[in-house]
């Protein structure tokens, strides 16, 4: 199932937000919507956050960018990849607890996610 229709989907599943006492309407269903998630903090006191992709296409890219800086930093983040999804986890292992390097792991992650939605959004 492509993107589009999971995101056609989610939209007719979805209570739509109200604003001023009216439903947000979307006005093109067609449109890919791809949610932005936050960083967070899991049980295991990691540091977590899921990306989405429209393609395989755009999700290996992130995937070959992020384990090139990897071996640039010396740092390296657990990844679970689900299809158009791909699920960071980070922690340095030698103290066990979240520290600055993983927090700019976390914002390079940011910029190269933002720069491949900055090239969809202006390719098409």
């Amino acid at each position: 199932m492509k993107l589009v229709d999971l995101n056609k989907e989610f939209i007719e599943r979805t209570v739509r937000p109200i604003v001023s006492g009216l439903p947000i309407k979307v006005s093109n269903p067609d449109k890919v919507i791809i949610p932005i998630e936050k960083w967070k903090i899991n049980k295991d006191k990691k540091l977590t956050k899921k990306f989405m992709f429209e393609s395989y296409e755009d999700r290996n890219r992130f995937l070959k960018t992020m384990l090139s800086y990897e071996d640039q930093l010396g740092h390296h983040a657990s990844f679970v990849i689900e299809g158009f999804e791909i699920f960071v986890s980070l922690l340095t292992k030698d103290v066990e607890k979240i520290t600055e390097l993983d927090k700019e792991y976390a914002k390079y992650a940011d910029t190269v996610r933002r720069d491949l939605l900055y090239k969809l959004k202006n390719d098409q």
